[in-house]
């Protein structure tokens, strides 16, 4: 079992870039496992950058120490609250607003694992159809009802199942306002390293044509067996 993973995170027209992304793999306990995690910070806050950057060290952190492989979701999902307490204790520290959204993928032992919070997105590729794994946490005026960063424990949408040699596309809001789901899924061709990152290029390019001014991040994950890495 091996992974071919690429990503992009683009400032666009936005004045800075509040977008992170992590795409990680390592063995654990002897087994191959990857991380992939896009965040959104939210650009009302006075410094929404700081929980985007600091949810992507930390999980980056967390996953590096891992000793095995047991139960890995919902210890991902335990380590996400405790992210959250951490950020938003670190923000009054330093008297700065911070919130993200976080989309984390987590692909082990033949299956995925999902901890999400926000508007970002992570979707499961397979032929010309698309299979959305997360929820958007916001209400009908479009405001985030759960993110990283806030007060208390968030509401974290937890899901995982059997992840097979699929493919998986993770992305910001940047993207996916603004390109219809057929059209995204007929676009995806994750057959080797090169043809992602062609995929990923023109996926960017059609939502900046078609007017996108925020930042945009994707990163598509394919599982496939006998590779030994995707670098």
């Amino acid at each position: 079992m091996g992974y071919l993973f690429d990503g992009i995170c683009l400032q666009n027209g936005r004045d800075t870039n509040m977008d992170s992304l992590l795409l990680t793999e390592r063995r654990i306990a002897g087994e191959k496992a990857m991380l992939a995690v896009v965040c959104d910070g939210v650009g009302s806050m006075l410094d929404g950058a700081y929980a985007s950057i600091e949810s992507v060290r930390m999980l980056s952190e967390w996953f590096a120490a891992l000793t095995d492989a047991e139960r890995l979701g919902l210890r991902m999902r335990d380590e996400v609250v405790s992210i959250n307490e951490k950020i938003v204790n670190s923000a009054a520290e330093r008297g700065v607003q911070t919130a993200t959204t976080l989309s984390a993928l987590l692909l082990a032992g033949g299956r995925y694992h999902v901890v999400h919070a926000g508007d970002s997105r992570i979707y499961s590729v397979g032929g010309e159809s698309l299979s959305l794994l997360t929820v958007d946490t916001v209400n009908e005026a479009g405001k985030l009802t759960s993110f990283i960063g806030k007060r208390g424990n968030p509401e974290l949408f937890y899901s995982e199942g059997d992840s097979g040699c699929g493919t998986f596309l993770l992305c910001s809001d940047g993207l996916h306002k603004r390109i219809d789901n057929d059209w995204l899924a007929r676009s995806i061709d994750a057959g080797n390293r090169k043809a992602i990152r062609k995929t990923l290029n023109a996926l960017a390019n059609q939502a900046i044509a078609q007017g996108e001014n925020d930042n945009i991040s994707i990163a598509i994950v394919r599982i496939i067996a006998g590779v030994a890495s995707s670098l």
